[in-house]
């Protein structure tokens, strides 16, 4: 029988013959894995036309994108591969004997060899992302956005951007490194910046592009006739106007055209897209044959630019799941287990990006509101044109309610009130608006119609208020019945585009938002129905805290002056227990 001590002794020289062997390979390992590195990038063409950034703008260089991807992905798996074995060699492998100079250089190299690997991928990375960007930007046209929808269109450059984007952030995540990550995403959120301020000589890549109209027509520019140099400043004048404006003197010309058919104007809208589009599209003076095609290509444009803000929104917020994955998958590596708890180091990096990205989400919905406003004002109607007679469906509308009679009778409240005249002199009108028209053809999204339609319910509301705030107008019970009737009608107008817009199968639109435009004339049409004006302090209701869905006491005040049989006292008397309360 073996003496216990021997086999204490025979175990302990096996377990020391195990170590010994484990650290030669881990030192040869370490050894062929830095010579691989230094040689990784002189041998890859890819890397190597990286690293020139050559700008040049040939087939060649398309061609090379591929290659340079592909040998990104090389390095990017090669720096995950170093830092998963340098974590192994640290956790598994023990250095009893790791006290010679050549043992920790040998760690110390693999590790410079990480770090420099993975400062080189991040720089060659956002530089290839920069140049796909560019190319991206020069192959950009309008896109379909689902099948079977012919007429729906997105640039192309929102999709291919977040394609790059997604492509990046994954393959920065699968190298392990903190400084990549990092890295590639602040140039994501650079690209996809936006200046609310409205210039387009800054924000993000995306953004500027949406604001100069690239990929928003296919079409290419209609040359028009030489101008002199007094026509060409005219026509420059004129292209600085608002849409309205360059409408009004349209019709003054006679030029023997049917410009309501059209319903745009010549010039950009006056706080809409950047008149870089319209440019480019091209203007020009009278209507000859090229210039209805112009004005549909104008209006195609708009509509195709306004479903790429959206788009980009629906990006920038796809962007930030995307970093707050990574965020979770980052806490749980620290062994975080509550995610509320503050962030610290990567994950904090991290958590900028998501949280940068989600406001840019945000930025471009405030955006889409403002430039669909924009674009309704122009379209449809501005409060600064009351001599267009009626051409434009919202300047219509506000004919309308300045000639309509509300202090009426019994007959005449059956006269008015009739389906077919309201139909004919309210309706009709915004339901044969170019808006109403473009929308029925299915060139907006879903939601860029919500959005038109809150647009329109918004002007129009504003229109009716500020009518009845004048005090020129008189009513009497069936007056304020018929004012209901109207607006009702209005309402379900505006619901009805948004509705009829969906696809069947579509997920179902909500039209609160809508209705909440709605909410401040509502109230002002209960009040033209009181029976006297103390009811309204038993039958007054508020729609949240903010002013925009309700009335003031002083815009009350003024509605109830409308009612012929409200005397002024009782109507004092209700306003001052309001203030009071």
């Amino acid at each position: 029988a073996i003496p216990h001590d021997a086999e204490i002794t025979d175990c302990s020289m096996l377990r020391k013959m195990c170590q010994e062997a484990m650290d030669i390979l881990d030192l040869e390992s370490q050894s062929l894995a830095v010579m691989v590195g230094t040689w990784f990038g002189q041998d890859q063409r890819g890397i190597s036309a990286l690293e020139h950034d050559n700008h040049s703008e040939n087939t060649q260089e398309n061609v090379d994108l591929l290659s340079m991807e592909a040998a990104l992905e090389e390095m990017a798996f090669m720096c995950q591969v170093i830092s998963r074995y340098c974590v192994f060699s640290q956790q598994i492998i023990v250095k009893n004997n790791a006290t010679t100079t050549t043992d920790r250089n040998y760690n110390s190299n693999l590790q410079n060899l990480l770090t420099e690997q993975s400062l080189h991928y991040s720089t060659l990375e956002t530089r290839l992302a920069t140049m796909q960007f560019s190319q991206a930007l020069s192959l950009a046209s309008p896109q379909l956005i689902e099948l079977g929808r012919q007429n729906l269109k997105v640039p192309s450059i929102v999709e291919d951007a977040h394609y790059l984007c997604v492509r990046a952030i994954e393959r920065a995540a699968g190298t392990r490194s903190e400084r990549a990550v990092w890295t590639v995403g602040h140039w994501v959120c650079e690209t996809w910046g936006v200046d609310e301020s409205g210039g387009i000589d800054s924000g993000g890549g995306v953004f500027r592009a949406l604001m100069e109209g690239v990929g928003c027509t296919s079409e290419k520019p209609i040359e028009m006739p030489q101008q002199n140099e007094s026509d060409r400043l005219g026509a420059m004048s004129k292209l600085e106007n608002s849409f309205a404006a360059a409408l009004l003197e349209s019709m003054d010309d006679d030029i023997g055209h049917d410009v309501s058919a059209v319903g745009v104007g010549r010039g950009p809208p006056s706080e809409g897209m950047s008149s870089a589009l319209w440019e480019k599209i091209g203007v020009g003076g009278k209507f000859g044959e090229n210039q209805e095609k112009i004005m549909q290509i104008k209006i195609d444009a708009e509509l195709c630019a306004l479903n790429g803000i959206y788009a980009a929104g629906n990006a920038c917020s796809a962007l930030s799941g995307l970093f707050a994955e990574l965020v979770e998958e980052c806490l749980q590596d620290e062994g975080v287990a509550d995610s509320s708890v503050r962030t610290t180091g990567k994950s904090s990096m991290l958590a900028f990006a998501r949280d940068e990205l989600a406001s840019h989400s945000r930025s471009y919905e405030r955006l889409l509101k403002q430039r669909v406003r924009s674009l309704i004002t122009d379209w449809c109607g501005a409060d600064d044109v009351f001599d267009c007679d009626g051409r434009l469906c919202l300047q219509n509308l506000r004919l309308f309610i300045e000639n309509e009679e509300y202090n009426l009778d019994s007959a005449s409240f059956k006269t008015q009130e009739s389906e077919e005249r309201l139909e004919v002199e309210i309706i009709g009108p915004v339901r044969t608006s170019q808006i109403f028209i473009e929308v029925g053809q299915d060139k907006c999204d879903a939601a860029v119609t919500l959005q038109m339609a809150e647009a329109m319910s918004w002007k129009s509301t504003e229109i009716i208020l500020d009518l009845l705030f004048r005090g020129d107008k008189a009513f009497n019970d069936w007056g304020a019945m018929l004012l209901s009737k109207q607006v009702r009608m209005l309402q379900n107008l505006y619901c009805g585009l948004v509705l009829d817009s969906t696809k069947a199968g579509a997920t179902p639109i909500n039209t609160a938002s809508i209705l909440k435009q709605f909410e401040r004339i509502n109230q002002a049409v209960s009040i033209l129905q009181l029976e006297k004006p103390s009811d309204w302090l038993a039958f007054s209701y508020q729609v949240g805290e903010s002013y925009d869905t309700n009335l003031t006491v002083e815009e009350i005040q003024k509605v109830m002056r409308l009612r012929v049989d409200f005397s002024e006292d009782a109507i004092m008397k209700v306003c001052s227990q309001m203030k009071a309360s």
